[in-house]
C-alpha cells in the first residue's frame, strides 16, 4: 500500500467525472495498482455537478479517510464562452459546499496550463510563471484553484493538489480537439486534416496513460500545491502529422488556414514534478502516437464525447 493511504487508513478513492477521457484511464489504473482501496465514480447524467442539489448527495463519500480526484469539467472543445466559464465555476463551487462540512484526506484538482495564458509565448513554464489566463476556460480553471484553496485550506487535515497538464492526448479522446487526438481521428476516417497556419508553433502533448500513473502516485504524497504534469518536452503539429504519415497506410490529406492569432510557443520546466516523482517517465512522442492510432483502429474513432469529462 502506498506510504499516504497507509499512514492515514485511507479506504476509498472517489473519482469525479470517471466516465471522461481522462477520468477512464484514471479509474483503470487505480484499480489496478491500488486494489486494496474501494474505488467510486460520479459523472453525467447520474450526477450533474452544477447542480448543487445533486453534488449534495457527495456528503455520504466524503470524509478524512478518502481521496477524491476533480476531473469532470466542460473542455474548451465544447466551447470557450462565459457560460462555460460559469458552469464550470459552479461546478466546483457546489464541491466546494461540501467540503466545507465534510473535509476529505486529500483533494486532486485537475486544473490547466490554460490558467499561464495560451496566446502568451513561453518556452520555460513552470509553477512559478505569472498566472495570466487568457480565455474563459483558462480564468475558470484558476478561479476554481482558488476557491478549493480558500476552503480547503481552512481544515488542516486536508490537503490540495492542483495539477496543470498541457494538452493531453491519446485513446478515448471524443472532443476531436486540434492536436494528435483529433488528428488521428480525422486520419482513420479519411478526413482532411487542416492546421492553422503552417502548424510550426511548439506545444507540449502528454500521453494519457502516463498522465494516469502520475495522478495515482501523487494522490498518495505529501505534496499540497500546483504541480506541472509535463514532461519538458515540446513538439509542433508538424510533427504530429510526420509521425503519422509513418503509420497511416494511405496518405494523409492535409489542408491549412490562416492564424487567426500571432504564432507563439510553449514549453514547460518539470523540476518540481521530477523532486516529487523521481522515477518519473513519459512515453515517447512516437509511441504515444501509435498507441492512440491502434486502439482507435480497434474500436472505431467516434465523433462524438461528452460535455463533462477531461479538464
Amino acid at each position: 500500500m502506498n506510504s499516504l493511504a497507509k499512514n492515514c487508513d485511507l479506504h476509498r478513492v472517489l473519482v469525479l467525472g470517471h466516465t471522461g477521457f481522462i477520468g477512464e484511464h484514471l479509474v483503470r489504473y487505480f484499480r489496478g495498482h491500488s486494489p486494496e482501496l474501494e474505488l467510486v465514480g460520479r459523472s453525467l447524467p447520474s450526477l450533474d455537478l452544477t447542480k448543487e442539489e445533486e453534488a449534495t448527495t457527495l456528503a455520504d463519500l466524503m470524509d478524512l479517510k478518502t481521496v477524491v480526484v476533480m476531473c469532470a469539467a466542460i473542455k474548451k472543445q465544447w466551447g470557450d464562452s462565459l457560460d462555460v466559464f460559469s458552469q464550470n465555476v459552479k461546478m466546483v463551487t457546489n464541491v466546494c459546499r461540501v467540503l466545507q462540512s465534510h473535509p476529505v484526506r486529500r483533494f486532486v484538482y485537475f486544473s490547466s496550463a490554460a490558467v499561464y495564458g495560451e496566446d502568451i509565448h513561453n518556452t520555460k513554464i513552470n509553477e512559478e510563471t505569472p498566472i495570466n489566463p487568457t480565455s474563459f476556460y483558462g480564468t475558470a480553471k484558476y478561479v476554481s484553484e482558488r476557491l478549493l484553496q480558500q476552503v480547503i485550506g481552512s481544515h488542516k487535515n486536508c490537503s490540495l493538489l492542483i495539477l496543470r497538464p498541457p494538452l493531453v492526448y491519446g485513446p478515448g479522446d471524443r472532443s476531436r480537439g486540434y492536436g494528435p487526438s483529433g488528428f488521428v481521428c480525422s486520419a482513420l476516417n479519411g478526413e482532411k486534416i487542416v492546421l492553422w497556419g503552417d502548424g510550426s508553433e511548439q506545444r507540449e502533448f502528454v500521453f494519457v496513460e502516463d498522465i494516469a500513473k502520475i495522478v495515482h502516485d501523487l494522490s498518495f504524497h505529501h505534496y499540497t500545491g500546483a504541480v506541472n504534469v509535463a514532461s519538458g518536452e515540446s513538439y509542433t503539429y508538424e510533427n504530429v502529422l510526420e509521425i503519422l504519415a509513418d503509420l497511416v497506410p494511405v496518405g494523409l490529406q492535409i489542408a491549412s488556414r490562416p492564424r487567426t492569432k500571432e504564432k507563439v510557443d510553449h514549453g514547460f520546466c518539470n523540476q518540481l514534478l521530477v523532486e516529487l516523482l523521481p522515477d518519473v517517465s513519459f512515453s515517447s512522442f512516437g509511441d504515444g502516437i501509435g498507441r492512440t492510432l491502434n486502439a482507435e483502429s480497434r474500436t472505431g474513432a467516434a465523433s462524438e464525447g461528452t460535455a463533462e469529462g477531461q479538464s
